[in-house]
């Protein structure tokens, strides 16, 4: 990922938990948990979410459908923006980021899977979809 000056142009909405809600069960929408692989504080994710954790989104991202809506969450929004920002260079259609991650997302009591992520069979594990 290359940090320039049309990367830090690149404004990435933040969807809050309530706006989101509606979009886990569309079909056309695509969640991206992008925590890392080594996240050992808490493994609920998103329900239908899939998972790549950000270091290899770069290698992983041609795996993302192209014609689904993106949003981007990881646990409390400290990595779902840049990958935001970089799927939105390579031509995704991405609406936002998840304001608060999934930390605020279960703190507002939203639907959760527990998963463990060491256990994902390849990088990027679309689920439900």
């Amino acid at each position: 990922m290359t940090i320039d000056d049309e990367w830090q142009n690149i404004q990435v909405n933040k969807i809050s938990p309530s706006e989101m809600l509606p979009c886990v069960d569309q079909k056309d929408i695509y969640i991206l948990d992008v925590r890392p692989l080594d996240f050992e504080k808490d493994t609920h994710f998103i329900k239908n979410s899939a998972f790549c954790p950000l270091v290899f989104l770069a290698d992983q991202y041609t795996k993302i459908p192209k014609n689904k809506k993106i949003i981007t969450t990881d646990w409390a929004m400290k990595q779902s923006p840049t990958a935001a920002r970089f799927l939105i260079k390579q031509g995704y259609n991405v609406l936002g980021t998840l304001k608060g991650g999934v930390e605020r997302w279960r703190s507002e009591n939203y639907p959760v899977e527990n998963r463990d992520p060491k256990k994902v069979d390849g990088l990027l594990l679309p689920v439900g979809k």
